[in-house]
């Protein structure tokens, strides 16, 4: 595999076009055509993940933060250490950042799951494009286009896949002088009983799902359309998680320590008060709170500011602020999971070096 190879694979996992208009996630410098040795899985490009990948014999580094997020004029070993030394060693750097954090399976439904909850929806669905296709099939060719809908990425639907509806009825068109018709004769008009075949199609999905159609297609001219639809995602920023059973906010600290290892956490709300839906949203997203009153018993985040704290507390929204680190260490084995589906196990490496700047004195 080399590194294009490995790229196409995380836009599997989860497509580079979700992320955030801010973010650079995907290929932050390396050689395309470069075999991948192994990988190496971290949070962050720092001078010890870059020593550990070369000490392991690691060609190729993922990371969930993007090495740059504004344009570079230039790298001088002195101010940008970790970047030098991965450049000079000729390692491939690969961010994989807010497209793994909203994809479906991804970094925030890793720690939902880490936390037993049932997941209801994202805090703020993904701005991903939904399309409807239909196209129109004689009888005898209907389940080989509809397979290879299916196949090409079209009929997701939540939790559900290979969905369509199929409607039947007949068909007119007359072939002209010039035209090669499948069916009918030149100048004459022909009647075919013919089934509309619609299909759900995200975005990611839609080029090539529309390239495979007009290939199994039997017709030279086949009638296509594409519709935008609004569409309820079950993808985007966050995830909102429902507990088995509701527990009071200070039993859920204790708990939420104890199940994500973490040493310490910031609590704003009442500890009596009693939960049952939880937000989740890794990294700092303190700024989407306002998307939560009403819908949530507790937001779980990182990175608030006092100002943004005392507004919290005044729309009484329980929040538990968890240092940035504590909330996206679990990106390793998050990404672990999912590569492992495609790649073999024995090739990935997790990071044993990397840790919070902070220091509890």
């Amino acid at each position: 595999m080399n590194v294009q190879a490995l790229l196409n694979v995380l836009n599997e996992i989860a497509p580079f076009l979700l992320q955030e208009s801010y973010d650079n996630s995907g290929l932050q410098f390396g050689d395309l055509e470069a075999e991948v040795s192994k990988i190496l899985l971290s949070l962050d490009l720092t001078e010890e993940t870059v020593e550990e990948a070369k000490e392991l014999g690691v060609n190729t580094i993922v990371t969930h933060h993007p090495v740059f997020f504004r344009p570079v004029k230039s790298i001088e070993k002195g101010e940008r250490k970790s970047v030098y030394e991965a450049i000079t060693s000729k390692l491939n750097v690969i961010s994989f950042h807010t497209n793994f954090d909203m994809a479906e399976g991804g970094l925030n439904d890793y720690f939902i799951n880490l936390l037993g909850l049932r997941k209801i929806k994202p805090i703020v669905q993904s701005s991903e494009k939904v399309y409807k296709v239909v196209t129109f099939v004689p009888e005898e060719y209907v389940e080989k286009v509809r397979s290879a809908l299916f196949e090409s990425g079209a009929g997701h639907i939540g939790n559900y896949s290979e969905c369509s509806f199929n409607t039947e009825g007949t068909g007119t068109f007359k072939p002209l002088e010039e035209a090669h018709p499948f069916i009918g004769e030149k100048e004459e008009r022909a009647f075919v009983k013919e089934t509309k075949v619609e299909v759900i199609v995200r975005e990611r999905d839609l080029t090539q799902v529309l390239d495979s159609l007009r290939k199994v297609h039997p017709y030279e001219e086949p009638a296509i359309d594409v519709f935008e639809t609004v569409f309820d995602k079950n993808y985007g920023i966050g995830a909102i998680g429902e507990l088995k059973e509701p527990m009071q906010l200070v039993n859920f600290v204790k708990f939420f320590k104890e199940r994500t290892n973490t040493k310490y956490v910031r609590l704003i709300g009442n500890t009596e008060k009693k939960i049952s839906k939880v937000a989740v949203c890794t990294g700092a997203c303190s700024s989407i709170f306002e998307n939560l009153i009403g819908s949530a018993d507790l937001f779980i985040t990182g990175d608030i500011s006092y100002h943004t704290a005392l507004a919290i507390k005044e729309r009484d929204l329980p929040t538990i602020d968890v240092e940035h680190f504590e909330t996206e260490k679990f990106f390793k084995q998050a990404l672990f999971a999912k590569l492992s589906e495609f790649i073999d196990p024995n090739h990935i490496v997790l990071s044993s070096k990397e840790e919070s700047p902070f220091t509890l004195i």
